[in-house]
C-alpha cells in the first residue's frame, strides 16, 4: 500500500529532510554524482514500464503495468530528492509531474495531489513565485482528473489570483479555461461563457506582449560515431541540404514506405548481427517515410538517453548503434537480428 505525502507544512519539511537521508544523499556526494544518480532511477523507472508493456502485449496480464507503475513512482519519489539536493530544478520539476501523473493512474488522489503539494510548498519556500504557481496549477488539473471538481475550483480560482500576481499570463489563460470546463460540467453555461470571454482577453494580451520571433538557423547535426549501415537495412546514413544546414538523415533505401523504426545496439558474432540492447523507436506518421526519402532522427540519437539523464544515447566498446527493426507501410518487417554484417 502506498504511503501518502503529508499534508502540513511543517511535515512537509521535516519529510524532505528525513528523505534525504533515506535515500542516502551525503554532504561528501557531489551535484554531479546526485545528478547522475537520479538520471539512473528515471531510466530505470522507464526500464521497467517498458519491460511491463512488452510483457503485456505478449499476452500477460494487465496488472503488471499497475505493478511497473508503482515500481516506478518507488524510483522517481528517491530521484526528486537527489534533484532536489543537487540543485536541478528542471529535473524537478518534471520529475514531480511525472511521479504526480503515475499516481492518477493508480487512482490514488492523495499521493497524486500530496507530491504537488509539497512541491509548490518548496517553491514558495524558495521564492519562486512562478514554479509555485504552475505546480498549483497541475495540482487543479489532478484533483479535475481524479473528479474532486469542488477542490479542483478552488485550486484554479487560487491560481489565477496568483498567476496575475507572478505575471504569469499562460497559466492564468489556461486557469480560466479549466475553471470555465467545471463551470459547463456543472450546468452554469453563463459562467462559462464569461470565463471563456476573460480567457479571450488574457490570450490577446499574451500574444500582444510577445516579442517577435526572431528565426535560428539550425544546428548541424552529424551522424554519431558509432554508427553503422547494416547491409540489409532499409535505411541508410546520408547528409543532406535541410532549410540551408548540412544535416545527417536517414534514407529509405527499400521500394517500400516505412511507418516504423527502431534503434538499437549490435554487435558482430560469427559474421551476423547481434542485436545487444535497443534505444528509442520512433514512428512516423502520414504515411511514414516513402522510397528516397528521409528523415531526422539523429538530434535524438546525439543527444541524452532520455529526459531524466544528461547521460549520452550510445552503446558499449564493442557495440555499434543502428536501425535495428523497421516496420513497413504494408505491415511487414524488417529486423537487424542474425542479417549479415559486412555485404555479400
Amino acid at each position: 500500500m502506498l504511503t501518502s505525502y503529508f499534508d502540513s507544512r511543517a511535515l512537509i519539511f521535516l519529510a524532505i529532510f528525513s528523505f534525504l537521508g533515506s535515500v542516502g544523499i551525503t554532504q561528501q556526494q557531489s551535484s554531479e554524482e546526485l545528478v547522475r544518480e537520479a538520471g539512473r532511477l528515471g531510466t530505470e523507472a522507464e526500464r521497467i514500464r517498458g519491460e511491463a508493456y512488452k510483457q503485456v502485449k505478449a499476452g500477460g496480464d494487465r496488472k503488471l503495468l499497475l505493478e511497473a507503475e508503482r515500481a516506478a513512482a518507488e524510483k522517481f519519489r528517491k530521484a526528486l530528492e537527489l534533484w532536489r539536493a543537487a540543485g536541478d530544478y528542471d529535473h524537478l520539476t518534471a520529475g514531480a509531474l511525472e511521479l504526480s501523473r503515475i499516481y492518477s493512474v493508480l487512482n490514488d488522489y492523495d499521493n497524486a495531489v500530496g507530491c504537488l503539494k509539497l512541491e509548490s510548498e518548496f517553491w514558495r519556500a524558495r521564492g519562486d513565485s512562478a514554479r509555485e504557481v504552475q505546480t498549483i496549477h497541475i495540482l487543479g488539473i489532478r484533483q479535475m482528473q481524479l473528479r474532486n471538481y469542488e477542490e479542483a475550483r478552488k485550486t484554479f480560482e487560487k491560481v489565477i489570483e496568483m498567476s496575475r500576481a507572478a505575471k504569469e499570463i499562460s497559466v492564468e489563460y489556461n486557469a480560466l479555461n479549466s475553471l470555465a470546463m467545471l463551470s459547463q460540467r456543472a450546468g452554469r453555461n453563463d459562467e462559462a461563457e464569461l470565463l471563456q470571454a476573460k480567457a479571450k482577453e488574457v490570450a490577446d494580451q499574451m500574444y500582444s506582449n510577445r516579442p517577435p520571433e526572431e528565426k535560428k538557423q539550425r544546428d548541424a547535426v552529424k551522424i554519431p560515431s558509432q554508427w553503422i549501415d547494416l547491409p540489409s537495412a532499409p535505411f541508410v546514413a546520408d547528409y543532406r541540404n535541410v532549410e540551408g544546414v548540412t544535416q545527417a538523415v536517414l534514407v529509405n533505401r527499400s521500394t517500400k514506405g516505412i511507418e516504423m523504426v527502431d534503434f538499437g545496439c549490435v554487435e558482430e558474432k560469427d559474421g551476423k548481427a547481434h542485436v545487444v540492447g535497443g534505444l528509442v523507436g520512433v514512428g512516423q506518421n502520414h504515411g511514414g517515410v516513402g522510397p528516397g526519402y528521409f528523415y531526422e532522427p539523429f538530434t535524438v540519437l546525439n543527444g541524452p538517453l532520455n529526459r531524466w539523464t544528461n547521460e549520452k544515447m550510445g552503446c558499449g566498446d564493442k557495440a555499434k548503434m543502428a536501425v535495428i527493426k523497421a516496420v513497413y507501410a504494408d505491415r511487414t518487417e524488417w529486423e537487424a537480428e542474425g542479417t549479415d554484417w559486412i555485404s555479400r
